[in-house]
């Protein structure tokens, strides 16, 4: 089982705690945030630390929602050598035909089906679905109960809102997209 922090301690950090203790692939060690006020905390029975950027963790993961920011606190780990890891749910569906980036969070219910492609740091919210041969890139977010149908793309640091559909770009074809 691998030691993770969780950068984030709003209620995204918190869902990703419990999906990443659940998952049976992570011992979480606690939480980091940049606000001075938090450190020190226990949230969920997680310490908040002060000093996060030296702890001996194996993998991290941003557990932020807003898109930008998430992108680039992924990027600043990156550049300092963090691994960044991938939380995926036990209760979520994962084709192994499908592949998933470094750094992305799949929460209980989500399916993602054959051919998908899904980048680094993307979140894949409860109930979302990415059918067959769709491409959700870098930093995205596609929310609880939405869908990305065929051949769809979302674009890097977009958000597919709850509960809604991105439709296939193509028009009749049935070739993916290029990478």
């Amino acid at each position: 089982m691998k030691s993770l922090l969780i950068f984030g301690t709003g209620g995204h950090g918190r869902i990703v705690a419990e999906t990443a203790t659940g998952s049976g692939n992570f011992r979480v060690k606690g939480f980091a945030d940049d606000d001075p006020k938090k450190h020190g905390l226990v949230i969920d029975d997680l310490t908040v630390f002060n000093d996060w950027r030296n702890l001996d963790v194996e993998e991290w993961i941003v557990a932020i929602g807003k898109n930008e920011v998430r992108k680039r606190v992924f990027e600043e780990l990156v550049a300092s050598g963090k691994k960044l890891g991938s939380v995926i749910s036990m209760q979520a569906f994962v084709s192994i035909r499908a592949s998933v980036g470094e750094g992305t969070v799949v929460l209980p219910g989500a399916v993602i089906q054959a051919g998908a492609r899904i980048g680094n740091n993307v979140i894949i919210n409860s109930g979302a679905v990415v059918d067959h041969d769709a491409i959700v890139h870098d930093h995205a977010h596609v929310g609880p109960n939405s869908t990305v149908a065929s051949f769809g793309i979302v674009s890097s640091c977009e958000v597919v809102s709850a509960g809604t559909c991105r439709r296939s770009d193509l028009s009749g074809t049935m070739e993916p997209p290029p990478p």
